[in-house]
């Protein structure tokens, strides 16, 4: 099985966020499940990347050809894919990819997280996503979630379908068990 990991290319201000990323990637490996990444050595997208290596894990990557050069691509992984541009990126780690966990990270992790939520409440996947709420980190984005679906704009079985945990073992348990909702236009 192969999960990809949505992440921020900066480590954070608090030591938690790379301490708990390094957790992540040894509980994976563990449990061979492999990685699929954007490719970069950079923040705690290196650390995952790194550190599932260390533990002899499979690490693929997808970086474009303009941030080869930017973000500094892991030369060392199992696999790596260069595309043109973002959506590319995007959606060959979402083919790549049986599940998804997003990590603490900036507008790119949420903008690939939320892509594949939104493909699974259309019903183009089944596959679960997951937050890896380190340190409280998305408990506002889950308020909002809940305030959408409070608002009439949200179902809130596409909230219910989340995995979020501060314990890996959980999310991985869950996505291992993970069971879709109906797709939106079935309901």
């Amino acid at each position: 099985m192969n999960v990809a990991i949505y992440c921020g290319s900066s480590f954070g201000n608090d030591k938690i966020y790379e301490e708990q990323t390094k957790v992540l990637a040894q509980k994976l490996a563990l449990k061979k499940l492999n990685i699929v990444y954007g490719g970069s050595l950079q923040g705690l997208m290196g650390i995952v990347s790194n550190e599932s290596l260390r533990c002899n894990n499979s690490v693929t990557g997808v970086i474009t050809f303009d941030l080869i050069n930017k973000e500094l691509e892991n030369k060392n992984l199992t696999k790596i894919y260069r595309v043109n541009n973002m959506d590319e990126r995007k959606a060959k780690m979402e083919e790549l990819s049986d599940a998804f966990i997003a990590i603490p990270g900036g507008y790119g992790t949420f903008d690939e997280i939320f892509d594949v939520i939104t493909a699974a409440q259309i019903g183009y996947h089944k596959k679960p996503c997951a937050f890896f709420n380190i340190n409280g980190y998305y408990d506002k984005l889950l308020d909002f979630l809940r305030n959408c679906v409070n608002e009439g704009f949200i179902k809130k079985e596409y909230v219910d379908m989340l995995i979020v945990s501060d314990d890996i073992d959980e999310i991985i348990e869950k996505i291992l068990n993970y069971n879709a909702p109906k797709d939106k236009w079935q309901n």
